[in-house]
């Protein structure tokens, strides 16, 4: 597989919420867009570095990638707010991996472990399926619309982001799968599991992970 297939295939995501850095500083309220870079190692080891300092469009877009790196597109995250507990290969709660690179400091924060995962009644392809290790944490509040991408067999994922530049806010999705509106009374807090199995809809790449239960 080459590097733009590879590229195709890869989440993202991981880090599109308000979240904490490595500092544990919250992020700004009314901050909803996220940056990462990708470090391709090998083709079965892909890498998310996560921005852990402010970063806007302009310096994300200015950022001169070489080598084995790639940016991923910028992405706007739906919780209201979240955090990432550890690095993927870290022991404990707290642990992050933080390096610099290209000028910025970028937390690590995501690995792809599994790419093109079958996922039943998608004979076009309108969606696609990867698995993601990470320490993922999110928060909704009262009152909120939560978008549920439901698939034939039950299991529920819920969207945690949008691609930034998306051209249509509807997504496209199998004939058997279903997409659900449903408001939370209460504030509710996911953790995601690890790996998570994220989903994109191949049309706009929202993204719903998961599965989660309500």
């Amino acid at each position: 597989m080459n590097i733009v297939s590879l590229l195709l295939l890869l989440l993202s995501g991981c880090g599109d919420d308000n979240t904490q850095n490595a500092n544990g500083e919250d992020a700004s309220e009314t901050e909803k867009v996220g940056f990462e870079i990708i470090e391709i190692v090998s083709p079965t080891e892909i890498l998310v570095w996560k921005n852990d300092e402010p970063l806007t469009k302009e310096d994300f877009d200015a950022i001169q990638i070489s080598g084995s790196w790639r940016k991923n597109e910028p992405r706007e995250g739906d919780a209201d707010g979240g955090v990432f507990l550890r690095s993927p290969d870290a022991q404990q709660d707290g642990e992050f991996t933080v390096e610099e690179h290209f000028g910025y400091r970028w937390l690590y924060n995501a690995k792809v472990v599994q790419q093109n995962v079958p996922l039943p009644d998608n004979p076009d392809g309108l969606l696609t399926g990867r698995y993601i290790a990470k320490y993922h944490q999110v928060e909704f509040k009262a009152g909120r619309t939560l978008f549920v991408l439901i698939s034939p067999d039950g299991t529920e994922y819920v969207r945690i982001s949008r691609d930034a530049n998306r051209t249509t806010d509807t997504p496209v999705i199998p004939s058997e799968w279903t997409l659900e509106e449903r408001v939370i009374i209460d504030n509710i807090t996911i953790d995601l599991p690890n790996p998570t199995l994220n989903i994109r809809a191949e049309n706009n790449q929202d993204s719903f992970q998961g599965p989660v239960v309500f």
